[in-house]
C-alpha cells in the first residue's frame, strides 16, 4: 500500500501543470469535504473530527512525532479543543486523480475570547477515497511564525470552571 501511495503522489507531482492532470469530471475537492475537520473541531467533537481520517492516517505536526491512527488522532484533537479556540482553513488548491487527492491551503487559529487570530500557517493534505467518501490519509501543517502564547489558556483561566468545560 505504501508503494502505491508513493507512486501515485510522485505521478501527480511529475505533471508539468498539476491542475491539468485531473479529469475534468473529477475537479477539485468539494468545500464540504475540505472544511469538515475544522467544522467538527469547532463543535468540540474529537471523535467525529477523527472520523474524517483513514484508519492508518497520520497527522504530521511541526516539532512533534507523527500522530498515527484514529485513537491517537482523536486524543490529539481532544487535547487541543478549547471553547475559546476556533480553527479555520481555506483551500487554495486541490487536485483529484482517481481515488487520491492533494489539497493545499492556509489555516488560522483564533482565540475567540480576545477576538484575535493567534496562529496562521499553511497545510498540505493527502486524501483517499474510502467506501465512496473522502478521508484524510496524511495531514501536515506548519505555522508561519513561532507558536503564539495566546493559543494557550493561562494558568488562571485553567483553574476556572468555564475553561475546563471541554476537558474530560
Amino acid at each position: 500500500m505504501r508503494i502505491h501511495t508513493v507512486a501515485t503522489t510522485l505521478m501527480l507531482m511529475a505533471c508539468a501543470d498539476l491542475a491539468s492532470c485531473a479529469n475534468p469530471e473529477e475537479g477539485p475537492l468539494p468545500g464540504t469535504v475540505t472544511t469538515a475537520v475544522s467544522r467538527d473541531f469547532n463543535l468540540g467533537d474529537a471523535l467525529t473530527t477523527a472520523a474524517h481520517y483513514t484508519d492508518d492516517a497520520q497527522i504530521l505536526p511541526p516539532r512533534h512525532p507523527a500522530i498515527e491512527g484514529k485513537p491517537a488522532i482523536a486524543a490529539f484533537f481532544q487535547a487541543n479543543m478549547d471553547k475559546y479556540i476556533s480553527f479555520g482553513n481555506d483551500t487554495t488548491w486541490s487536485v483529484v486523480k482517481g481515488d487520491v487527492a492533494i489539497e493545499q491551503g492556509i489555516y488560522n487559529v483564533r482565540n475567540v475570547r480576545v477576538g484575535e487570530n493567534v496562529e496562521g500557517g499553511k497545510y498540505i493534505r493527502i486524501w483517499k477515497k474510502v467506501n465512496g467518501g473522502w478521508k484524510l490519509y496524511r495531514d501536515m501543517f506548519s505555522p508561519d511564525t513561532g507558536q503564539s502564547e495566546a493559543v494557550s489558556v493561562s494558568p488562571e483561566e485553567a483553574t476556572t470552571p468555564s475553561a475546563n468545560a471541554i476537558a474530560k
